[in-house]
């Protein structure tokens, strides 16, 4: 009988321990292993850079790997699908900004809804894009380039990063707002399109500030506007749309991070205030700064508001305009 009683107690302190330890582990602290944050875009490019350097500073902050997953294609889709379909627990997140939330209201067809199938964690940056000509165009402001185009119906041709990317549909609205003729090159990324607006094969493109402001300060394209609300300080000379008579053309592209829908509300302010700790250090502020962009952080509801309040905006532009793409 004792044999017996002893081997009891040991199997119910063998159970107890168990059960211990499965209530501590389904209690750990988030997070208790490495991360997947998926960046739906190539690497090396301004959004996969932004991205490394707030996973960079996560890493230290909360004592695990953030590791990036590149995955470029179908204007950003293929990386943001990939986070909807994944485990909502905090262990796989990615890159949302405007481009991509474009991209899905302009699509045929699509998997997924960004203003319904995610959870918004944290906003990350916001940067304008600008307004660039080849140099020998005769103009060198806004005004001047409207005048030139209504001189020229149809003899002006602008690139962007494909039909129904955010880059077509601004320039669209910048069309509408002005009343000239020009027509769409679309090109298979902006940097093809910004290859050949230096050669002189296309006159004009609206595209990002980063990777045409060396390209700018070169002389190898001339700017004439910027699309944010305020001028940017990499290019302190160049007006704003609204300075330039253009105010309905104001475009602020924005990135943020974004979960599985259901992520757990603990993990997402775990992450948020994480965040929010990094985009608020000065270094990070200075090495967004040089890349075009401003840290803004905003809370998982603000963040949630400004996804909805430029679907209805963008929504309405692609309508108007007719736009759609595969």
């Amino acid at each position: 009988m004792s044999n017996r009683i002893s081997y009891l107690r040991k199997a119910g302190a063998a159970l107890f321990l168990c059960g211990l330890a499965a209530l501590q582990a389904a209690h750990a602290e988030y997070p208790d292993r490495p991360v997947r944050f998926i960046v739906p875009a190539v690497a090396g490019g301004a959004a996969d850079v932004l991205t490394r350097v707030l996973c960079s500073e996560l890493a230290q902050r909360l004592g695990q790997p953030f590791i990036v997953d590149n995955k470029p294609g179908a204007s950003g889709a293929i990386g943001l699908d990939a986070v909807a379909k994944a485990p909502p627990d905090g262990y796989t997140i990615g890159m949302n900004n405007l481009a991509i939330l474009v991209a899905t209201l302009s699509a045929r067809q699509q998997s997924f809804r960004i203003d319904r199938d995610f959870t918004p964690i944290a906003k990350m940056f916001t940067q304008p894009n600008v307004l660039a000509v080849y140099p020998a165009l005769p103009v060198h402001s806004v005004k001047d380039l409207v005048a030139y185009a209504k001189a020229h119906p149809g003899e002006v041709f602008y690139g962007s990063s494909g039909t129904g990317t955010s880059l077509h549909v601004v320039t669209e609205l910048f069309r509408a707002s002005t009343g000239i003729q020009i027509n769409h090159v679309p090109y298979r990324s902006a940097p093809l399109g910004e290859t050949d607006l230096m050669g002189g094969q296309i006159q004009m493109m609206i595209s990002n500030l980063t990777s045409l402001e060396p390209q700018i300060k070169a002389g190898r394209v001339r700017a004439l506007a910027v699309t944010g609300p305020q001028r940017s300080p990499l290019l302190p000379d160049v007006p704003t749309m609204a300075e330039a008579g253009v105010p309905q053309a104001e475009m602020v592209t924005w990135g943020g991070v974004v979960g599985p829908k259901g992520l757990p509300a603990e993990v997402v302010r775990k992450l948020n205030a994480a965040i929010d700790a990094v985009l608020s250090d000065p270094r990070v502020v200075k090495r967004y700064g040089e890349l075009g962009s401003d840290p803004t952080p905003q809370s998982p509801a603000q963040f949630a508001e400004l996804i909805q309040s430029d679907s209805t905006k963008w929504g309405a532009v692609i309508k108007n305009a007719h736009i759609t793409s595969d």
